[in-house]
């Protein structure tokens, strides 16, 4: 198109970008007098597969058009001239977070990192409210404004509860290396999908570099699919404790273990931010003398803010197995429940049994100790008497 060439009611002024669909336009929509971006499909060009762009186009227009938040590209319309679709959406000047990340080499620093992901979990949260699940959630598909507002586009590949559109190509629409394992697997998809896209991108804004990758895409599925990433810590290492738990979490493998809401990861990322400053006073950044500072479970103000799932030791130490860190976790787990504020409504003179061993442990006895011990004072006492009377 040249910069004279009207489609509807816009005028096209310049071109933004190529995609693998089609081209996005700088325009003007005078109806508004305001700039606009003209995202298009020219069917003509699709072939065979004329049909299911047009679908995947209209799908991504009511998708997105009927999500207004501020961590959402808005789309204002959405129509088609001859063989040519077309979406008019709010024009964003900024850059999308795989450019800012090429040029922030190897990684964000942490809590920007913290800042980008809280934003994109609070619009997907909106979303998932709204049926509508991404499921091609990735960094060029993240825009960061000048403002430091970041917005999600690109809805191509969106599912609506009552969709009807189903594309030939199914479960292989979208970014392998972005991937869920539910998507890599042909299962359904639901929003704890992009809460796993979203923990592969917040590792890569920590870490410089996603944390699964294969030769060829089968390998990287099958990655995905079966094997654990290290710890962020392990690379950078003011990454704080929490952080490690919550992308733990973000990326088990099992979506009923996963965050069950977007909105519930925004609230330990941001959490999660307010204790930055204080980690970093007690922690140097080159402090390597223990095996366990990828996730110092001991440190117990670091990881109080975390979600209820936290809130046992069961799931403490299975997220640790998954950040590596099973073998230092006995050494500080008691240290850590016992400390933790408790939510529960019994009297204090009246503790739970699993209180009195805990408050025990302290002193290194637990309940059966306590009565061997109490039992061997009793007959070394009735002893004593017997000899004294003999």
């Amino acid at each position: 198109m040249t910069t004279e060439t009207v489609l509807g009611r816009y005028r096209i002024v310049g071109e933004l970008g190529r995609g693998a669909m089609g081209v996005v336009y700088r325009a003007i929509d005078p109806m508004l007098d305001r700039p606009v971006a003209i995202k298009t499909v020219n069917l003509a060009e699709a072939g065979d597969d004329a049909a299911e762009f047009d679908a995947r186009f209209q799908q991504e227009a009511r998708a997105a058009g009927r999500l207004a938040h501020p961590n959402v590209i808005t789309v204002h319309d959405a129509g088609r001239a001859g063989d040519v679709a077309f979406m008019a959406m709010e024009l964003l000047e900024g850059s999308d977070l795989r450019g800012l990340m090429a040029g922030r080499r190897p990684r964000l620093p942490v809590a920007e990192a913290i800042g980008i992901a809280a934003q994109v979990a609070d619009g997907l949260a909106y979303a998932h409210e709204r049926g509508v699940v991404h499921r091609d959630i990735k960094p060029g598909n993240i825009m960061i404004l000048a403002s430091g507002l970041a917005k999600i586009m690109d809805f191509g590949i969106a599912r609506m509860r009552a969709s009807d559109v189903r594309t030939r190509t199914g479960v292989l629409l979208g970014s392998p290396k972005y991937m869920s394992p539910e998507q890599v697997l042909g299962q359904g998809a639901d929003g704890r999908s992009d809460i796993f896209s979203l923990g592969i991108v917040l590792y890569e804004m920590l870490a410089g570099a996603p944390p699964f990758s294969g030769d060829t895409v089968s390998n990287l599925m099958f990655q995905i699919a079966t094997a654990s990433a290290p710890p962020p810590s392990r690379i950078n290492a003011e990454v704080p404790p929490m952080l490690d738990l919550i992308v733990a979490k973000a990326l088990t493998k099992k979506p009923e273990e996963r965050y069950q809401s977007a909105a519930e990861l925004a609230a330990d990322l941001r959490e999660c931010g307010a204790g930055l400053t204080s980690f970093a006073q007690r922690h140097s950044p080159d402090d390597t003398a223990s095996d366990d500072k990828t996730l110092r479970l001991a440190d117990r103000d670091a990881v109080r803010g975390l979600s209820t799932h936290f809130d046992s030791r069961e799931a403490t130490r299975r997220l640790a197995a998954a950040t590596g860190t099973h073998r230092t976790l006995e050494a500080h787990a008691k240290t850590l429940l016992i400390d933790r504020p408790s939510h529960s409504t019994a009297s204090p003179r009246n503790p739970r049994p699993d209180e009195s061993n805990a408050r025990a442990s302290r002193f290194g006895w637990n309940r059966q100790e306590r009565l061997v011990i109490g039992t061997s004072v009793i007959i070394a006492a009735i002893v004593a008497v017997f000899i004294a009377l003999a």
